[in-house]
């Protein structure tokens, strides 16, 4: 796919989200009727990027908030071996929502989105 078709994309269902996101505060739920539509772009971008690929787009899209989420406002923890949890990075520190293997920022905008996916792609 490229750039500028993916860009479209994404930005079209951001849109139609705030859209929707607008109404369902005034007291209209219009999910129902867009749960297919979703469906639908979930089918088309898992048949381009595979299950890994869907995967990644659903986080930017709706957990990153299309790559607008401050992840700098709460604290990281991890679970520690005696079942305990501890702070290991403290809210306020800046960072990205993910990262590669070498802790560089991946999926963060469109663009290092549609790149990362195109490197799905490439993968036996």
């Amino acid at each position: 796919m490229t750039y500028e078709t993916f860009l479209k994309l994404t930005l079209g269902l951001q849109k139609q989200e705030r859209i929707i996101d607008n109404l369902y505060k005034n007291k209209i739920d219009l999910n129902e009727f867009i749960d297919p539509y979703h469906g639908l772009i979930t089918l088309l971008i898992k048949e381009i990027y595979g299950e890994e690929g869907v995967d990644w787009f659903s986080w930017f899209c709706y957990e990153n908030d299309y790559g607008t989420k401050d992840w700098s406002k709460t604290a990281v923890y991890e679970k520690k071996e005696d079942g305990t949890m501890e702070i290991v990075k403290e809210a306020g520190e800046v960072r990205w929502g993910a990262t590669d293997e070498n802790g560089n920022p991946i999926c963060y905008s469109f663009e290092s989105l549609w790149e990362f996916l195109e490197s799905l792609r490439t993968k036996p």
